[in-house]
């Protein structure tokens, strides 16, 4: 998904380091954005890799992203804390080190066939990349003149991006093409001992892969651990009036457009997560012949369109409303996935394929016409918007029941449909701040 600097409180640089050279801690931070892009979008390869291992329904195999975003969903007031009370340095190594732990556990996972370590794996993982979001942006945010703040954090993003699109290429070579799978009618006349020894093939081809992951993010550690980080302190530590956190829920219920914002976020990242997931599946199942390491293709595909699309979005929004770009995207993305749904074959699959150029902006739009007129409330308001990414763990296997329901992959593209109408309707007609007294 798109990443949003979240500044529920105004950071800012001691005065005394302002001058100082961040180039080095700046392109650490961007390493960041670089490794959880790349821990996000593998697990569009081992969806695939993991139905053929286990022999998993789609819904079963929805259930990777469950395990990832949970994770993802319980970890930012934990990782407040801890950073509150240490430092935002603590808070990126922590969070580095879960990267590591979760990554390292696909060793024995893959050795004993154990799908549920797989999983327990992700959630650790996601642990670890909600304390390195949670602390990066603002420290990207802060780390050098204020004017150039936007920059920065635009930059960072960039590599976000770029690091969607080399994940997708890394797994495909090293992962999806490192035993080539198998159609059913030759798995039929395997024997036991070797549809076992094929399908353990493809759970030990993570192996190598999650393996570089874990020395590159463990040398990335050392290097922060030993890098000097400017201190970011607070205003807001002695002029937050805005009390508890269930008064500030309380009022916040009560406003309507930050009600909808929480339910497009909601939708978004279910829908977003949803696509990509069962991409792969779905060029497999209408394109006959096809194999998941070319399948993988159109996953690259995506990914580029997604980093195209992220440009030209940001382009619209800075010279049109952007809650008129969020609506016109989001009822593209509807169009497009309907499209998907109705057609199949190639026709449905480069709608799929295009429909990731148009979700390329809704995350922090959504955001940032959410958190609008919140004021004091702003700090717990954006929280939990971001604590929406649940969403991605919920839609996917829901779309994947609906796909073992139907007996195929383009129908259940009606849920993403749904869930981009829901953010039109957002943008359309809720996205406006109406008086706290509107219920």
């Amino acid at each position: 998904m798109g990443n949003v600097s979240i500044q529920s409180e105004n950071y800012r640089v001691a005065s005394h380091e302002r001058k100082g050279n961040y180039l080095i801690p700046f392109a650490l931070l961007c390493s960041l954005f670089f490794l959880w892009a790349v821990a996000n979008n593998l697990n569009d390869i081992l969806l695939p890799q993991f139905q053929q291992a286990f022999t998993l329904t789609n819904f079963q195999a929805g259930l990777i992203q469950s395990a990832f975003y949970f994770g993802y969903f319980l970890i930012p007031i934990p990782a407040g804390i801890l950073m509150k009370k240490l430092s935002y340095k603590a808070g990126i190594i922590t969070g580095l080190l879960f990267y590591a732990i979760g990554a390292a556990l696909f060793w024995p996972a893959a050795e004993g066939m154990n799908y549920t370590l797989f999983l327990i794996g992700l959630f650790i993982i996601a642990a670890g990349l909600g304390c390195l979001e949670t602390a990066a942006n603002p420290f990207v945010t802060v780390l050098g003149p204020e004017e150039s703040g936007h920059f920065r954090i635009n930059l960072a993003q960039t590599f976000n991006s770029f690091g969607a699109i080399i994940a997708v290429v890394f797994g495909q070579g090293l992962i999806l093409s490192h035993v080539p799978h198998q159609p059913a009618e030759v798995l039929s006349q395997m024997a036991p001992d070797q549809l076992a020894a094929y399908n353990h093939s493809l759970v030990l081809a993570v192996q190598s892969p999650y393996m570089m992951i874990v020395a590159i993010v463990l040398f990335v550690a050392l290097l922060i651990a030993f890098t000097k980080f400017p201190t970011i302190q607070s205003d807001a530590h002695s002029g937050d009036k805005g009390g508890s956190l269930l008064a500030s829920v309380s009022r916040l219920l009560r406003i309507r457009h930050w009600r909808w914002a929480v339910l497009a976020q909601f939708c978004y990242v279910g829908a977003q997560t949803a696509c990509w997931s069962y991409l792969i599946r779905y060029a497999i199942e209408e394109l006959p012949g096809t194999t998941p390491g070319f399948a993988a293709n159109y996953l690259t595909a995506t990914m580029v369109c997604f980093f195209i699309g992220r440009f030209s979005g940001t382009w619209l929004i800075r010279h049109y409303a952007p809650h008129k770009v969020l609506a016109t995207y989001a009822f593209i993305s509807m169009l497009l996935c309907i499209i998907s749904a109705a057609a199949g074959g190639h026709v449905g699959l480069i709608a799929l394929t295009l429909c990731s150029m148009f979700m390329s902006i809704q995350y922090p739009t959504i955001f940032s016409l959410g958190i609008k007129g919140l004021d004091q409330d702003t700090k717990y308001g954006s929280s939990i918007i971001v604590m929406t990414i649940i969403g991605g763990g919920i839609v996917t296997p829901v779309m994947g029941f609906v796909s073992d329901a139907a007996g195929n992959i383009p129908t259940a593209e009606l849920i993403p449909a749904l869930c981009f109408a829901i953010i039109f309707i957002f943008a359309k007609f809720r996205s406006n701040i109406m008086p706290r007294a509107t219920a």
